[in-house]
């Protein structure tokens, strides 16, 4: 079966399916490999191909080890931006009650997205 990609046109306000290529399917479909690249106590793990060969492997692990600083693991590595903006806050009474919504019906086109 073909992979594809879903998107969007809003001048058309709809969404078409794109068939990827295959170069593209193949490494979608690739198994991967989790490798550390900062220390055992403080973990950055990534993902890469499993099927690279060695010098492949280790050219690109030594070269996210050597520009680990460049990747943001959390907020506080990015000084400029304000917490406020990234931070998520509910705002509850504590003693409320919970309410579940009726469940609605959505037109299937849209139930899809």
């Amino acid at each position: 079966h073909d992979e594809s990609i879903l998107t969007y046109h809003g001048a058309e306000d709809s969404y078409i399916h794109q068939s990827l290529p295959s170069e593209m399917q193949t490494m979608l479909n690739e198994s991967t490999i989790e490798i550390n690249i900062h220390t055992q106590d403080d973990p950055h793990i990534l993902k890469i191909g499993q099927s690279l060969d060695t010098t492949k492997h280790e050219a690109i692990t030594s070269f996210l080890k050597n520009h680990n600083h460049a990747f943001a693991w959390s907020y506080a590595n990015i000084p400029s931006i304000d917490p406020t903006i990234v931070v998520h806050n509910i705002v509850t009474i504590p003693d409320a009650e919970l309410v579940k919504k009726k469940l609605r019906k959505m037109h299937p086109r849209i139930a899809l997205l």
